[in-house]
C-alpha cells in the first residue's frame, strides 16, 4: 500500500512539474539597414521579443532626433546651431549638450588639437557633406589661420560646470561631427539597456558601432575592418569583442572629392595648423574602447598623430587601435584579438601603447 502511495506522490509530483514548465520563449535575430545621422547605419538585434523590428526602428528615430534636435550645425533648430548662432559670448547649454562639449573638448586638449570640437570655421568652409564640395579659396583658409581662429580652437572655450555655460572666446563655431557618431552609439547603448527583452545587438553608425550583450550561442562578436582601398564592406581582418565595447574608424576614404580645377583629392580629416586635409601615412584608424564618444573622437585624433604618437593617449583613455599605413602595414595594439585575412597587408609589431 505504501509503494502504491508513493507511486502515486511521484506520478503527481511530476505531473505537476510538468504542467508548471513555462518553455522558454525562443531568441529572435533581426537586422535592418537604414539611414541616420548623414550615414549608412546596420542593426542587429536579438532578444525575446515577436516586436524587434519596432525596437530598430525606436533606435533609429531616437538617432535621427540626435542628430536635428542637438548635434547638426546644418539644422537650425539644433543646440549645437543655436549655440553658433549667438551673438553673446557666453551661453547658456543645457543637458546632454554640454557633457558632450566637456568630453570632446578634453580630447582635444589631451591630443593638441588633433580632435577639436571647436574648428567648426573650417569644417563649415570646406563642408565635405555639401552636393557639390570643393576646396575653399586659399586666402580664406590663410585667413582664418592667422586670426587664430583655427589653431588650437580648443582652447579659445571656456565651460563653466556649475553654471552650464559656454564662453567662446574668440569667433568660434563648434563642429561635433569628428564625436557625434560616438554620441549617437553611446545613446543607442542607453537604449539597449532599458529594454529587458533585448539580449544582444551591434548598431554601426557608419564607422562607429556599439556591441551589447551576447549572441545566442555566447561567442564573440565580430567586427570587420574595412579594407582602404577596397570597396564598401571589403575586409581586411576581423576584429572580436565582447558585449559592452565601443568601435570606431576614421579613414581617408570615407569622405572626399576631387576637385574639378585641379584633379587633386580631398578628404575630410583636417589639419588645424594648415587648414588642409591632415598629411599622412595613415590611411585608417580603428578605436576599441568601453565609450562611443571616445572612440570617435579618439579615431579622428590617432590618424591625424600616427602610431608612435598616440601611445600616452590611448593609455590615457585604456583605449586600443588598429592602424593602417599606404604601405599596406597593419600596426595593432597588443590585447586585441585581431585576424588578418587579406595577404595584400601585413602586421607590423610596432609599441603604439594602449
Amino acid at each position: 500500500m505504501k509503494k502504491k502511495v508513493c507511486a502515486a506522490m511521484v506520478f503527481v509530483f511530476t505531473a505537476v512539474m510538468a504542467s508548471g514548465c513555462v518553455k522558454k520563449e525562443e531568441i529572435q535575430k533581426y537586422s535592418h539597414v537604414d539611414y541616420a545621422m548623414g550615414t549608412v547605419t546596420n542593426t542587429t538585434l536579438y532578444g525575446r521579443s515577436p516586436d524587434l523590428s519596432e525596437t530598430e526602428q525606436a533606435i533609429m528615430e531616437k538617432m535621427k532626433k540626435l542628430e536635428t534636435e542637438q548635434l547638426s550645425w546644418r539644422k537650425d533648430s539644433s543646440a549645437v546651431a543655436k549655440l553658433n548662432q549667438g551673438k553673446q559670448r557666453a551661453a547658456d547649454v543645457q543637458e546632454p549638450l554640454f557633457t558632450w562639449l566637456e568630453k570632446s573638448l578634453q580630447i582635444a586638449k589631451d591630443s593638441k588639437g588633433a580632435a577639436d570640437p571647436a574648428i567648426g570655421s573650417l569644417t563649415q568652409m570646406w563642408d565635405f557633406e555639401s552636393k557639390n564640395p570643393k576646396a575653399p579659396n586659399a586666402d580664406k583658409i590663410e585667413a582664418l589661420i592667422k586670426d587664430g581662429i583655427v589653431s588650437s580652437a580648443y582652447a579659445h572655450v571656456k565651460l563653466n560646470e556649475q553654471q552650464k555655460t559656454v564662453r567662446k572666446e574668440r569667433e568660434i563655431k563648434i563642429d561635433l561631427g569628428a564625436f557625434g557618431k560616438g554620441i549617437g552609439t553611446d545613446e543607442a547603448m542607453k537604449f539597449l539597456k532599458k529594454d529587458e527583452r533585448i539580449t544582444g545587438a551591434m548598431v554601426a553608425l557608419g564607422g562607429s558601432i556599439a556591441v551589447y550583450g551576447e549572441k545566442p550561442g555566447g561567442e564573440d562578436w565580430k567586427v570587420g575592418i574595412q579594407n582602404p582601398d577596397g570597396k564598401q564592406g571589403e575586409t581586411i581582418g576581423g576584429l572580436s569583442v565582447k558585449g559592452g565595447t565601443f568601435i570606431s574608424t576614421s579613414g581617408d576614404y570615407e569622405k572626399y572629392f576631387i576637385d574639378k580645377k585641379t584633379g587633386k583629392r580631398y578628404f575630410h580629416i583636417l589639419d588645424e595648423n594648415t587648414g588642409y586635409p591632415v598629411q599622412t601615412e595613415i590611411t585608417s584608424c580603428t578605436i576599441v574602447c568601453s565609450s562611443g564618444i571616445v572612440s570617435d573622437g579618439l579615431s579622428t585624433a590617432c590618424f591625424v598623430l600616427g602610431p608612435e604618437k598616440s601611445g600616452s593617449l590611448l593609455k590615457k583613455y585604456g583605449a586600443k587601435a588598429i592602424f593602417v599605413d599606404k604601405q599596406k602595414n597593419v600596426y595593432v595594439s597588443d590585447g586585441l584579438d585581431f585576424e588578418l585575412t587579406d595577404d595584400a597587408y601585413k602586421i607590423v609589431k610596432k609599441d603604439i601603447g594602449g
